[in-house]
């Protein structure tokens, strides 16, 4: 499922995505708020601008425009900051894209709205107003709402050419700039709510979603090197999930170690507690992530660094669970 080490970077991943699912649906809408070079919508804006619409910086004005898209029969698709199409839009987000009816859907569910945010987390560069460190969990409150976070750029596009065939709200988190690829896509099928194991192992269950699968990968082959065993199990879909899938994983382990590029609060460290805590009994869990705090400004290894989720310090940290 993984590729060799160091198979590169794709550059502009969404650029191509967005390209190539327009040049095959002329259903689908991408949409900007003055973010598309940000965002990396360059090429269908440019070549396809008729699917393309950009409303201006105002990000809640996005997605009531992409509601009333959908509700129209078309797909939009909304990008942002995640910090912006969540926190600032929240509201339109829950009422207008999560609620309502079109053609073809039903009353539950709703049209088809699907709003990507990029640089989630501590991939944004900036401090507090810019990284969405709670924005998985605030998405995954909203009634059907479905919630994505891939690891690179085989899983953003396999979610996102997913995400078109299914009703109601969709949430994903994206990735631009030079994003590893690490997933190979004639191996890896993405499946709305599927997990999948990128490392069989006893010893301790590392769990992880989105770019912290990434740092998860880092610590995982530094384990290896010091004979630390482990397994290592890729969450990329935060709602729906497939409970068994991850049940069955804790249980098989004493120790499960949850790793994500959100606040422990509300994301993936929650999930799987609520996930065990409902079973009852099982592994204990400790949960790695953004502390609920600020966290600083910076590049994304100093802030990793800062934060003890650089692939050093998170494998002494997970080994440091099982003494």
């Amino acid at each position: 499922m993984l590729l060799p080490k160091d198979s590169g970077v794709d550059p502009a991943p969404f650029d191509a995505i967005s390209f190539d699912l327009c040049s095959r649906r002329k259903d689908v809408l991408i949409m900007s708020s003055d973010l598309s070079k940000y965002c990396q919508v360059v090429r269908v804006k440019n070549e396809l601008p008729k699917q393309h619409l950009d409303v201006g910086m105002a990000e809640q004005n996005l997605l009531s425009v992409a509601a009333g898209v959908a509700k129209g029969g078309y797909i939009p698709i909304a990008t942002c900051f995640a910090c912006y199409i969540t926190r600032r839009a929240y509201d339109q987000m829950m009422i207008c894209m999560g609620t309502g009816s079109g053609p073809g859907t039903n009353q539950e569910t709703g049209p088809t709205n699907i709003a990507i945010g990029f640089t989630p987390g501590i991939a944004n560069p900036a401090r507090i107003h810019h990284q969405a460190a709670e924005d998985l969990g605030m998405v995954r409150a909203i009634p059907n709402a479905n919630v994505i976070d891939p690891m690179d750029p085989t899983d953003f596009r396999a979610a996102v050419n997913a995400a078109v065939d299914m009703p109601g709200l969709t949430y994903i988190r994206g990735h631009r700039g030079d994003t590893p690829r690490l997933l190979d896509p004639d191996k890896f099928t993405f499946e709305l709510g599927k997990t999948y194991k990128l490392k069989e192992g006893k010893g301790i269950g590392i769990v992880a979603t989105g770019h912290a699968s990434q740092w998860a990968l880092e610590a995982s082959d530094i384990l290896t090197e010091r004979g630390v065993d482990h397994s290592l199990l890729h969450v990329p879909t935060i709602k729906p999930v497939n409970e068994s899938e991850i049940a069955d994983f804790a249980f098989a382990h004493s120790q499960i170690v949850t790793v994500e590029n959100h606040q422990i609060v509300t994301g993936l460290g929650s999930l799987v507690t609520e996930i065990v805590s409902d079973i009852g009994g099982g592994p204990r869990i400790t949960r790695f992530g953004l502390p609920n705090q600020w966290a600083p400004g910076g590049t994304l290894p100093f802030i990793r660094k800062e934060l003890g989720l650089d692939g050093e310090t998170l494998a002494n940290r997970i080994a440091g669970v099982m003494s």
